[in-house]
């Protein structure tokens, strides 16, 4: 029986062109452009817009002006643009990708100098699928979680993701993902937003959502390191674009593997809510999933 060939959404056919229009241009020169679309973006689409907005009343509070919500989620428009723009170029810069990003490696030396491996916790803030290509880039050996997204764009972003020799692995490849953290790889996972479902409730900023037990789960069972991660964008003269933030987590274990694998998520949900507070106009996601107190 044939298989079934999915569906590749137009726009991705035009990736390529954007990554040629980069051969040719500064990101100096590119940046204006991205604030002009994500500006358009902003007052046309008007379901993301309402979704950002959404996202924002929460991590901000209820007293937030609008006018502050309104200008927040414009700025989440331009960097939304932005982390497209710079996906693309990725191609053109190579391992050059190392002078877009600021990242003190000492932390994550530390942990790889161990032999353990490290699962680098991060969240759709800022730039995340840029930073796992600059780690590649800056020569570790990582592999990345991706979601897989229809329409052929897992598929178009997997080309770029893997331009710095990044590995990635579905989602669903549980074996794959053990297989990384026993081959001592850095192992990066997107963990602010519940995908399968069996995640656990938390409190997030003044309501509630739902968080993935993955990161918590495989750090307990496979011992390596694990520290929460964004790669951030600075917008300040003279400097990278982005910045590599990032937070040791500590957890002891009490030797309940159910109640410790709850515990540990609650800790490093803690965690990554605190960069998203801190990056309220960087947190991309469309869909939060927030939910009543349960």
């Amino acid at each position: 029986m044939p298989r079934h060939r999915e569906r590749q959404a137009a726009v991705t056919w035009l990736m390529p062109l954007g990554t040629l229009v980069q051969f040719m241009l500064p990101r100096w020169a590119v940046v204006p452009a991205a604030e002009l679309a994500g500006a358009i973006m902003h007052r046309f689409f008007h379901k993301g817009r309402a979704r950002f907005e959404e996202n924002l009343r929460h991590v901000l509070g209820p007293d937030t002006p609008e006018r502050e919500i309104h200008a927040g989620s414009r700025r989440l428009c331009v960097h939304y643009v932005l982390n497209i723009l710079d996906l693309l170029r990725i191609p053109v810069l190579k391992r050059r990708i190392t002078t877009l990003v600021e990242f003190d490696r000492r932390v994550a030396d530390r942990f790889m100098a161990d032999g353990r491996g490290l699962v680098i916790v991060t969240a759709h803030l800022g730039n995340y699928d840029l930073a796992g290509a600059f780690l590649a880039a800056c020569g570790y050996p990582i592999s990345a979680v991706i979601e897989p997204v229809p329409g052929g764009w897992a598929r178009t972003f997997n080309r770029y993701r893997g331009e710095t020799a990044m590995e990635t692995i579905p989602l669903t490849n549980r074996s794959g993902i053990a297989r990384a953290l026993l081959r001592h790889r850095m192992l990066a996972l997107v963990a602010d937003r519940d995908l399968t479902g069996n995640g656990i409730i938390c409190p997030a900023f003044d309501s509630y959502r739902s968080y993935p037990k993955g990161p918590a789960a495989y750090t307990l069972r496979l011992k390596p390191g694990l520290m929460v991660a964004c790669c951030i964008f600075q917008h300040k003269p003279g400097r990278a674009p982005y910045l590599i933030e990032h937070v040791p987590v500590e957890f002891t274990p009490s030797g309940n593997t159910d109640a410790d694998v709850d515990a540990y998520t609650r800790v490093i949900v803690k965690a990554v809510n605190g960069m998203i507070r801190r990056h309220p106009d960087q947190w991309l996601v469309f869909n939060a999933g927030w939910q009543q107190k349960p």
